[in-house]
């Protein structure tokens, strides 16, 4: 496309003026992002110039834990009642803060994702969800500051433990010393209202004044002045906590002695390089618990989560720095069935998040479902999830290649040649096409969704982790082959890959090629041979059983 445009430009371009601007800026915008989910684009794509790239994460398949299959749960049923859209879901999942989309598990997003689209509908309030979080945040202090009284901003914001902060107390003050210059009033806390539903309190907002020496972190010649310079920022109550003269003196002294330790002031008219960590990057927040930097020890889905030292309960996670579960695993009995001890396993791999137990909580309590629907919903999915059960996906397959008129239907309308068998193509929740597309030997199809995670549910179950992974979303369009090798699946250079982006209505499955030697075989025979991966075009069937 490059090649073309530019060949195209420069018919019309006079004759040595240098690059086509139109070129110029048709290229750059081709490289840029959409937002942060667009990971195949901008700065999230992979690099492909030698730079050692992020190996997919382990392909084999595993149990959902429990509260993941709830939070999908919740979904189906919200999407069912009109309460909520995928679309709006996606938007809130897009909004999440970088840290948070990037690092946490793929099913807190979608919990976080709906608990904020819902406070959005009035449909619970943000103190009904905090109520089940448990505290969010440190108490004030009980009492009104006085003019004059020296106070300090706190480091943290206490509010940010699952959803990008509404802040309204800037960076470069927290953790500052200050003097309270005056009382403006009382006022609704706008970083709770900017979630839905009403403030809990009315808190009182002041007006602080900070030493512009405290402030600034670099050495100036206006540092000798007479009468020091001061900053004023406007703080609510809950952002303060008291402090005394002797550390708003030994602030004053530590500034002096690292503006001169720093060096000149930069060029106001150019950006700063670096700088202080924590100055308007992240707010200096250190509460994000299991969606922050907690998460970067675990595996594909972010394991490993702690920092919710507030929150206990049921589920047993809690501690400073980490989670308990309080309920033993008694693996070695006898009289359980397997798949019990598997899913306790896997629930205590994946634990569930803060925010994923109070939704649930808040739904159920507020009458939204009842927990025989939740269940129930709970239950269908393990149907599609059970391997033994999931057969959709192949016997679409097997009838396609047992008869070639239903091939040749489901290759032109799938949904219509599903519905022949009984199967319901469109996913639950919301209306979808299924487009079919056949491995030839001449095309090799793979079927990737590079904004979110969009997968053929209906008929192939919950989507494995590597499916939903950043790295095989950023790299299968931008280096298939390189991808499909990593599957053990090296297509001969001379068949032409076929990637497709599942990104809005459609979902895609690739109707594999038969075997030799399966001839006269049974629908249910070749059902056995068909795996979901080569459904996926990830994997290949063997040429010859």
């Amino acid at each position: 496309l490059k090649t073309w445009l530019d060949s195209q430009l420069r018919r019309v371009a006079p004759p040595h003026a240098g690059p086509p601007a139109d070129a110029t800026r048709a290229r750059e915008s081709m490289a840029e992002a959409i937002g942060q989910h667009d990971v195949a684009s901008g700065e999230g794509r992979p690099k492909l110039d030698g730079d050692v790239r992020l190996p997919l994460p382990d392909l084999g398949d595993r149990r959902h834990a429990y509260w993941e299959r709830q939070i999908h749960a919740c979904v189906g049923i919200l999407g069912g009642q009109g309460m909520m859209t995928v679309d709006e879901m996606r938007r809130c999942i897009e909004g999440l803060e970088p840290k948070v989309y990037d690092k946490a598990p793929y099913y807190e997003k979608w919990a976080t994702a709906v608990a904020t689209l819902l406070l959005e509908r009035h449909a619970f309030t943000n103190l009904e969800l905090e109520a089940k979080l448990g505290p969010s945040h440190e108490p004030a202090p009980r009492e009104p500051f006085d003019v004059g009284a020296v106070v300090r901003v706190r480091q943290t914001s206490y509010h940010t433990r699952w959803r990008k902060p509404h802040l309204r107390t800037p960076g470069f003050v927290h953790g500052m010393c200050g003097v309270v210059d005056r009382c403006v009033g009382t006022f609704p806390n706008p970083e709770t209202l900017a979630f839905g539903g009403k403030s809990d309190s009315k808190q009182p907002l002041y007006v602080v004044r900070f030493d512009w020496r405290s402030i600034c972190d670099f050495a100036t010649g206006d540092d000798q002045a007479e009468c020091p310079d001061a900053v004023t920022c406007e703080i609510y109550h809950s952002w303060l906590e008291g402090a005394t003269q002797e550390e708003l003196v030994e602030q004053r002294q530590q500034s002096k002695r690292k503006a001169t330790e720093l060096g000149s002031r930069p060029d106001c008219k150019r950006p700063r390089q670096g700088g202080p960590e924590g100055h308007g990057q992240g707010h200096g927040h250190s509460d994000h618990g299991n969606l922050g930097d907690s998460c970067e020890h675990g595996g594909p889905q972010g394991h490993g989560h702690g920092g919710h030292g507030s929150h206990s309960g049921d589920g047993g996670h809690g501690g400073d720095g980490g989670h308990t579960h309080q309920h033993e695993h008694e693996h070695g009995e006898a009289h359980e069935e397997r798949a019990a001890v598997e899913q306790r396993a896997v629930d205590a791999e994946i634990p569930c998040p803060p925010i994923a137990k109070a939704l649930v909580e808040v739904l159920l309590e507020k009458g939204l479902f009842t927990a025989d629907q939740l269940r129930a919903f709970v239950e269908k999915i393990d149907t599609l999830e059970d391997k033994k059960r999931r057969v959709g996906g192949r016997e679409i397959v097997s009838r396609a290649w047992a008869d070639e008129a239903f091939k040749a239907r489901l290759l032109q309308n799938a949904n219509k040649a599903c519905a022949e068998l009984g199967i319901a193509a469109s996913n639950a929740h919301a209306h979808t096409e299924l487009m079919v597309v056949e491995q030839t030997a001449d095309e090799h199809h793979l079927i990737v969704c590079t904004l979110c995670s969009c997968y053929p549910l209906a008929i192939l179950g919950l989507s494995p982790d590597w499916y939903k992974s950043r790295e095989y979303r950023s790299r299968a369009v931008r280096e298939p082959r390189a991808v499909l090798r990593e599957f053990g699946t090296e297509v001969p250079r001379e068949r032409r890959v076929v990637v497709h982006d599942s990104t809005a209505d459609c979902r895609y499955m690739v109707l594999p090629r038969r075997p030799a030697g399966t001839e006269g075989w049974s629908e249910a025979k070749l059902q056995e041979i068909i795996t979901r991966d080569s459904m996926l075009g990830v994997t290949v069937l063997p040429e010859k059983l």
